[in-house]
């Protein structure tokens, strides 16, 4: 098994989103955006990370899939995160292509619920302020649809169901055109780790379901229709083990109501 231990800490990107279905009671609402943890471990029992989280005092922490990898399988070790960050703030996760490969995902599942972390695994769960909702939209990766029709009718199923300002966690960036034509107003994604190697002014070397010169790696995206994507870069790394001018990252995103004209 490869060691998988830093003493580093994942760099902080900070990102404010404003949009005028947030309503004003969610005005400078912190959301933690994790993604691709890959059974990484930063510092002794994820201190480091959880350090992070404490200082940054986020309303939610939101996880969009790949917590383990599929060829170093640590459960535990995944867990020690999830263990003491639903302590912080509330923990909803969504899985990722590893943890539909494994084999083992409804035990890592079950697992997480005992924690209490809220799976949404194609589900929704709303945070209601003065009758104002954020709904948190959960959507399973795309590897454990029968198709790419059955995927697409989930998002937009869930999308239009949902109320209020509407989040759509979903694992891999590269299905825009479905994200796009759906009625959320902000997705977050993970799975491009940033595309590996990044180069000045060009960005992300490779992607996986983008292949080469990726367009979705990093940072925020208007994908049409009114629909924002946030890609974060990941903590961990997988099959290509290098991430070159490519930190692991963590997002904190504030909600910033902004005004009707």
């Amino acid at each position: 098994m490869k060691n998988n231990f830093t003493s580093k800490k994942p760099k902080i990107t900070h990102v404010t989103f404003e949009h005028t279905v947030i309503a004003q009671e969610f005005d400078g609402f912190k959301i933690l955006h994790l993604s691709d943890l890959h059974n990484k471990e930063f510092g002794h029992e994820q201190s480091n990370l959880l350090e992070i989280t404490k200082e940054l005092e986020p309303d939610v922490i939101l996880v969009t899939g790949d917590i383990i990898d599929r060829r170093n399988i640590d459960i535990d070790k995944a867990l020690q995160y999830f263990d003491k960050a639903v302590k912080i703030a509330p923990v909803y996760f969504t899985s990722g292509n590893h943890e539909y490969r494994f084999g083992g995902y409804l035990k890592l599942k079950e697992k997480l619920i005992e924690i209490g972390v809220n799976v949404l695994d194609n589900k929704i769960n709303e945070i209601n302020k003065n009758n104002q909702i954020i709904s948190i939209i959960g959507l399973d990766d795309i590897n454990f649809f029968n198709d790419t029709e059955e995927f697409e009718n989930t998002v937009q199923n869930l999308t239009q169901n949902a109320d209020g300002f509407k989040i759509l966690m979903s694992h891999k960036p590269h299905a825009v055109n479905i994200y796009k034509d759906s009625e959320a107003h902000l997705v977050l994604s993970g799975h491009a780790h940033g595309g590996q190697i990044r180069l000045p002014i060009i960005g992300g070397l490779y992607a996986p379901g983008q292949g080469i010169f990726p367009r979705y790696t990093s940072g925020l995206y208007n994908i049409g229709n009114g629909v924002s994507l946030i890609v974060n870069r990941g903590l961990g790394d997988s099959v290509f083990p290098w991430r070159i001018n490519n930190p692991p990252q963590v997002i904190l995103i504030t909600l910033k109501a902004q005004k009707k004209e």
